[in-house]
């Protein structure tokens, strides 16, 4: 129903409460148009919560200091229910001599606004902020049941009444309905407290107490130590099948238990740091507008999404961006509450929808906080954007050593211009997690090295509504063509193998052809690898890491290859003419190397591989060898096992650039 729709029906209400007169003290009576109760009943409470949370209002504005809901459930196929929410305020006829006359006049007056007629917002003994204006909150039983029982007792006197809903439907336009009245004035050891049976309730499953909970606590923050809720549920006779002390936290803990918290703002503490405008901050304060915004580390679901807003300690706004363009995927994370009782201050205007799910906007002071509250969410969104990417940032230090504001500013400036918008829009996006932002942020630094990459991501960010999925899309497109590059370069490796391995069936010199060859392309030895110095001498090492060292009687050998690997490793490769048996004074001077290096640097680790294509070894020989291999320094490679591994490795490469174009095609 649209706020005008409503506010018609509204002023009906202020009619009827025009034209209702109480015109004795001994009989209950109502009248009313029962199109009213329709209103107020069939159409606009309908769910268990918003119907209870209206009589746990009443309690609260009768300052009661606890009360008990009980749900009584007697399953005998046909789910019957009652439910009874009792309270021990001060009753409806507080203060009145003639307790009929009272509840003639406070209860069965529809429309009855409470504090136009008494002038006043707050309760009687605790000076509680009122959260009932309409008079009309007690009707709502109507939504769920058609007879509801009310009992209600002030100094010691007892009055119960029962509103029947078809009796009432019965009762012509010009005609008083009256109650049936089962206690009159009856003396009881009780002071005082109303109790309200909602009796045989419409339901088709069995009430969870939980859920039911937590759609109470949505709608309510008014439970502390003054005014104490129960729910118990008794199941066919049973007491206390399930019982629950409801408390503020419930809702809020509901989704902490679903949706871990990420990002935390306090409203109006964290208004400054937002730095927001001196006027918005102004009108936080001056307003005493108070509350929280978090964000959560995943998609929270549709119904918890947005910012609930509380007058009085009652929810007059349910979930809300208060934004009607807002799509952005921040909004998918957000959640809170702010506290507005200045919205409900003025006893004549009413900016409350008679729902009470949602605010009057067409008003100007509506509109006002809807406007500032708009301007804060976007603050809190830009602050979110930083705060989420600079946190991806310290798990990507944690887990891959990747420190990407170091790496960005190594870069030249046009470079990192460009550089920072790719990883900025992977950081910034709230679908990527931690180990995609590792995956598609490390690729996009090992590509910076290419200067095709680098000239295709100039012109994607170059476009005016550049995103994140553009980016994805230069990472898709470009490991497309940097397999196509690296399966050329395989296509022509694949035909130096074929060359190399001519040679060694031609048992090739090893100093005059296959040495040679190797240092052109060192990749031969092993395809992941790209530098290796080719005979380096002792002389040569001990200059470079032990400046002050003298050779020695050493002769000055030479090593034929030598690679040194992150793990701390230094690789020897010895070649030998490939039809060449393998003799001792080989696997001496494999040991000569190693413990030259280790005098060169005890540090490091030695691993030397004799490389040939004749794996006969010389009977002296084959002990020494035994024992060099338990060592695992020392390992015996062919040419033909090390060309082998090179082509399957370069043949992958191809395929994988295949299956990558087959799938291009398709798509």
């Amino acid at each position: 129903m649209s706020d005008a729709g409503i506010l018609d029906r509204e002023e009906m209400i202020a009619e009827e409460m025009q034209t209702s007169r109480v015109c004795t003290d001994t009989k209950l009576k109502l009248k009313f148009d029962i199109g009213i109760i329709e209103l107020l009943g069939d159409q606009l409470y309908t769910q268990l919560p918003a119907v209870l949370s209206e009589y746990i209002s009443n309690s609260y504005d009768a300052d009661a200091t606890e009360v008990t809901i009980i749900v009584d459930v007697v399953d005998d196929g046909r789910m019957k229910t009652d439910i009874t929410i009792k309270d021990n305020g001060i009753g409806i006829a507080d203060e009145d001599d003639d307790k009929i006359l009272g509840i003639n006049n406070k209860y069965l007056k529809v429309g009855r606004k409470r504090r136009r007629v008494d002038n006043s917002s707050l309760s009687k003994i605790y000076n509680r902020k009122l959260q009932g204006k309409k008079g009309i909150g007690k009707l709502a039983g109507f939504g769920i049941t058609k007879k509801i029982e009310i009992s209600t007792v002030s100094d010691n006197i007892l009055n119960t009444f029962i509103l029947d809903y078809d009796d009432m439907h019965e009762v012509g336009a010009d005609e008083e309905y009256f109650p049936e009245h089962t206690n009159i004035n009856e003396p009881t050891d009780i002071y005082q407290g109303t109790s309200i049976k909602l009796c045989e309730i419409f339901r088709k499953n069995e009430i969870d107490l939980s859920s039911l909970v937590i759609g109470l606590v949505k709608r309510n923050k008014i439970f502390d130590d003054n005014f104490k809720v129960i729910l118990i549920k008794n199941v066919n006779g049973l007491e206390e099948v399930d019982k629950i002390i409801i408390d503020n936290e419930m809702y809020l803990n509901s989704i902490k238990e679903v949706n871990q918290n990420q990002f935390e703002w306090s409203i109006p503490e964290k208004l400054e740091e937002l730095n927001m405008d001196q006027n918005i901050i102004n009108y936080f304060k001056d307003n005493r507008i108070i509350g929280k915004v978090w964000t959560s580390t995943t998609p929270l679901k549709k119904d918890n999404q947005g910012i609930i807003l509380y007058a009085n300690g009652k929810l007059c706004q349910d979930n809300s961006t208060f934004n009607e363009r807002a799509n952005d995927n921040f909004y998918q994370y957000m959640y809170g509450y702010l506290e507005v009782d200045f919205i409900d201050a003025d006893i004549e205007i009413d900016n409350i929808s008679t729902a009470r799910d949602s605010l009057v906007w067409e008003n100007p002071v509506s509109q006002e906080l809807k406007n500032m509250i708009d301007e804060v969410i976007k603050k809190i969104q830009i602050d979110w954007r930083n705060l989420r990417k600079n946190d991806k940032k310290e798990e990507l230090k944690k887990v891959v050593d990747m420190d990407i504001d170091k790496w960005l500013e190594s870069l030249p400036k046009s470079e990192r211009i460009t550089a920072s918008k790719l990883v900025n829009t992977i950081l910034e996006d709230p679908s990527i997690d931690n180990d995609k932002a590792k995956e598609y942020i490390g690729y996009v630094k090992d590509m910076y090295s290419f200067s095709t990459f680098k000239d295709l991501a100039a012109e994607i960010v170059s476009v005016e509504d550049f995103n994140v999925t553009n980016t994805l899309k230069l990472v898709k497109d470009w490991k497309f063509i940097e397999a196509k590059e690296l399966a050329k370069v395989s296509e022509g490796r694949i035909q130096t193998i074929d060359s190399f391995e001519k040679m060694i069936i031609e048992d090739k010199s090893e100093r005059d052809v296959i040495q040679p060859f190797i240092e052109e392309f060192p990749w031969l030895l092993d395809p992941k690898l790209i530098s290796f110095e080719r005979e380096v001498t002792y002389l040569k090492l001990l200059r470079e890491n032990c400046n002050d060292s003298k050779l020695g009687d050493e002769s000055n050998r030479r090593i034929d290859f030598l690679t040194s690997m992150s793990d701390n490793t230094l690789y020897i490769f010895e070649l030998k003419r490939p039809n060449l048996k393998v003799k001792t004074d080989y696997v001496t001077q494999v040991y000569d190397y190693e413990s030259f290096i280790h005098k060169v640097n005890p540090n490091i680790n030695v691993k030397t591989f004799l490389v040939t294509n004749n794996c006969e070894i010389e009977r002296t020989a084959q002990s020494m060898i035994d024992s060099a291999v338990k060592t695992n320094k020392f390992e015996i490679k062919t040419y033909t096992e090390l060309l082998s591994a090179a082509r399957s490795y370069h043949k992958e490469i191809i395929e994988r650039y295949q299956l990558l174009n087959k799938n291009e095609e398709s798509n």
